[in-house]
């Protein structure tokens, strides 16, 4: 069986994940979410940030 490329993205990215394919620091992120109101992630039931392609897309614009 072929195995799928690394190509293939994620559906959700941690704050962490995040901030090492950007290149900013997490706390960077949280306060350009208070910034730029199109920036919401959503947030699992423990309170933790989702980020969506759409959301990383839209730092990469904003850096």
């Amino acid at each position: 069986m072929d195995r799928p490329a690394k190509s293939i993205k994620k559906l959700y990215y941690s704050i962490g994940e995040v901030s090492k394919l950007t290149s900013l620091k997490q706390y960077v992120l949280r306060y350009w979410e208070t910034e730029f109101k199109q920036l919401n992630p959503t947030k699992n039931k423990a309170g933790n940030r989702t980020y969506r392609q759409k959301d990383i897309d839209l730092i990469i614009r904003i850096k």
